[in-house]
């Protein structure tokens, strides 16, 4: 009972390459859960192989999928793996659908080197993007802030939120950052407060943004507080204040984790999605006497998320944006959109 699981032998079908070891294993084997679901019925073999998150480790993992002759690969939850595996699988003639790995360096493969490369998951600028679109719609005409922790994500985010809205003429009232990691950010809240805003963002780690906003309502109980997807971690020893919300990603944020959890859980739909247009995608390839490459450049792929079309760039984002809001012990689907 306790050997290694024998590998299932793979040719002419679907290869799944996410990480089985490690922090994300859990992850991993969400996505090989939704990708058995969309094969379930079909005569497509279809086996996993371990990426880690490593750059080697995804080499690795892609010299075991030429190996094992499959025709397609779906998966790569990070962009060391996916970079690692890339080169190899571009060689073999493999084409890859990115579920998980958001950085656009990727995809800049296709246009250098003809990398066989199609993206599911988010662009590196979406959540940015996803955010300034909630400020437009949301608060448009009403002052608002940004701060942010310092860190390579926060302030990142903060600049690129900051520059796109006031490309389109919406400059933020304040901004600011703070320490992170401290137990108290009443500086901040006075200065917040003293500027008279009633809407902010706050990026940084969940639990930052849990002091900050606990302080700042204190000070100003009627004030609106939204984040990035950093809100999604595991929450901290520092609890979220009802109604602060996040602009995320995901198709099952608003799952009560009391409840049994939902059958796409995290990164079983999207890894389903891609499934469905692999299996698609090789069965018109054999019907049609076309290459998969020629497929995922230009047509249409009907799955369980909806319609999906890559376009020049190889970018098909599925995973919608939205805003939910903090009530008690879970994220729920904000009305307002």
């Amino acid at each position: 009972m306790l050997l290694p699981k024998p590998r299932i032998a793979l040719a002419d079908g679907i290869a799944v390459a996410v990480p089985l070891s490690g922090p994300n294993a859990i992850l991993g084997r969400q996505a090989v859960d939704g990708a058995r679901a969309a094969v379930d019925g079909s005569s497509l073999p279809l086996a996993d192989f371990d990426t880690g998150c490593e750059r080697d480790a995804g080499r690795e993992a892609a010299e075991k999928i030429v190996a094992a002759r499959a025709e397609i690969a779906v998966g790569f939850l990070c962009t060391g793996a996916l970079e690692g595996a890339l080169p190899v699988l571009s060689a073999a003639g493999i084409p890859t659908l990115d579920i998980g790995a958001r950085s656009d360096r990727v995809l800049a493969r296709r246009e250098r080197g003809g990398g066989l490369i199609w993206r599911l998951a988010p662009g590196s600028g979406a959540e940015a993007a996803a955010v300034a679109s909630f400020v437009r719609a949301r608060w448009n005409g009403e002052p608002f802030g940004i701060v942010e922790d310092g860190s390579s994500y926060g302030s990142d985010l903060a600049e690129a939120v900051r520059g796109l809205l006031e490309a389109q003429g919406l400059r933020p009232t304040l901004v600011d950052n703070f320490r992170p990691a401290e137990e108290k950010q009443f500086g901040l809240a006075r200065r917040i407060a003293q500027s008279g805003l009633r809407h902010v963002l706050v990026f940084g780690t969940r639990r930052d943004v849990a002091i900050v906003a606990r302080d700042a309502l204190d000070v100003n109980p009627g004030l609106q507080i939204a984040s990035g997807e950093s809100l999604l971690d595991e929450p901290g020893d520092v609890p979220l204040p009802n109604g602060v919300l996040t602009i995320a990603s995901g198709f099952d944020v608003s799952w009560t984790p009391s409840e049994t959890a939902p059958a796409d859980e995290g990164y079983a739909r999207i890894a389903r999605i891609g499934t469905e247009i692999a299996i698609e995608a090789l069965r018109r390839a054999k019907a049609e006497s076309r290459t998969l490459k020629d497929l995922l450049d230009a047509e249409t792929f009907v799955t369980s998320g909806g319609l999906v079309r890559f376009d020049a760039q190889g970018s098909a984002d599925v995973v919608p944006f939205q805003a939910y809001r903090w009530q008690g012990d879970r994220f729920v689907t904000e009305n307002q959109g």
